[in-house]
């Protein structure tokens, strides 16, 4: 039987089957060589990594240019050049600014807060073994059982800060991590600032080569995906990066209130850890408490109930007041983007794996949406 004698339905069948077995057997090979696609793509990453460094620099710097340019200079008897040019560097000079600050007024206290720290490890690990020899009188095999756990862990503690502190290859390797971080900022700096000058420029190019050469549909779906990155992307990460800064900020000032120890580093763990979705949080307070726990159960307990009316408080009214409904996602699903982010790329996949997510959920939502119309099927109603 000839191919286009088949009825048409038939055809679409076999296609829609093709297509099915494709995808399972990549599906099946992705999962089995997690590691090396894992790799090439972290690779791929590490060579743009100054480009996205970039665009998200833009993503920050954009709304404050666009606040100067059609705010503050809108009434201005300035070209239109010179008040895009006001904008940019009134922009970069706040983001530089206020890097500055975080690294000069932050850093030397969390600096301090982490060599008090690691000087009195051998103190914590001395106190945990005394609780744990009282434990002995009760259950002397769990008991035996936690001391060389502990034993373990000082000694492997102690081996990777002696490593740390002595290892000329090591700092030699953290020297040469610093400086190309520090490079690939630099370089993200430039490509913020060109694309901050001329972004109308950059977007007219992409529109001209897509649709030199695809048809309009084709160019009008990559445009209309482009856009639904960007407007995720920028609630997503501008909107929780403003809400994990006010948490880190309230953090900080409840726990020197509070007398709590090591207050810029708690605080700092509490702000990056809130950035991540659903998780964030309790990533964040656990290891605090359990620091604190050794030091002072009291000043635990007192953080432990800080941290819970904190995260109260972000969840009911701070956090829905700047995000919204930022990713557009149900709970169950942000979660798989945490989990399988998380078990791809780390912290970082955690991070990035919700507003991805959220651009491959809201565009299947389009195409099924779109399709059960066509079909003028409803749902509901079967």
């Amino acid at each position: 039987m000839k191919f286009n004698k088949i009825p048409e339905e038939t055809k679409e069948h076999i296609v829609a089957f093709t297509i099915s077995g494709i995808l399972i057997v990549l599906f099946y090979v992705l999962l089995n060589n997690l590691n090396t696609v894992s790799g090439v793509i972290g690779m791929i990453i590490s060579a743009v990594s100054p480009f996205l460094i970039g665009l998200l620099f833009t993503f920050i710097m954009l709304p404050l240019r666009r606040l100067v340019e059609n705010r503050l200079l809108k009434d201005s008897r300035l070209d239109a050049k010179a008040k895009r040019t006001i904008s940019v560097l009134a922009a970069m000079i706040t983001f530089i600014l206020g890097i500055t600050v975080f690294f000069v007024i932050l850093i030397p206290q969390l600096a301090d807060s982490i060599k008090v720290f690691m000087d009195s490890i051998g103190g914590y690990i001395r106190t945990i073994q005394g609780l744990i020899s009282n434990l002995n009188d009760y259950n002397p095999e769990v008991a035996d059982y936690l001391e060389k756990l502990v034993s373990t862990a000082g000694t492997t503690l102690s081996d990777w800060l002696a490593g740390a502190q002595g290892g000329m290859s090591r700092i030699l390797n953290y020297g040469l991590g610093v400086a190309r971080s520090v490079m690939n900022c630099f370089i993200g700096l430039i490509i913020a600032m060109y694309l901050l000058y001329d972004d109308e420029r950059f977007k007219r190019q992409v529109k001209m080569v897509l649709f030199g050469y695809l048809n309009e549909k084709q160019a009008s779906d990559i445009l209309h995906l482009l856009r639904l990155i960007k407007e995720t992307f920028n609630r997503f990460i501008f909107g929780k990066f403003i809400d994990s800064l006010i948490i880190g900020i309230i953090c900080y000032v409840g726990c020197a209130v509070l007398r709590i120890p090591y207050a810029p580093l708690i605080a700092v763990v509490v702000g990056l850890t809130n950035m991540i979705p659903v998780f964030g949080p309790f990533i964040g307070a656990v290891p605090s408490i359990f620091i604190l726990l050794i030091i002072s159960p009291l000043k635990a307990l007192e953080f432990g109930i800080f941290i819970l009316v904190l995260q109260q408080l972000d969840g009911n009214l701070i956090g829905p007041y700047i995000l919204g409904d930022a990713v557009g996602l149900p709970t169950l699903w942000v979660m798989f983007a945490i989990i399988v982010g998380g078990a791809l790329f780390g912290v970082i996949g955690m991070f990035i794996g919700v507003p991805v997510f959220s651009v491959i959920f809201e565009l299947t939502k389009e195409r099924v949406g779109n399709n059960l119309s066509a079909r003028k099927i409803d749902v509901d109603t079967k």
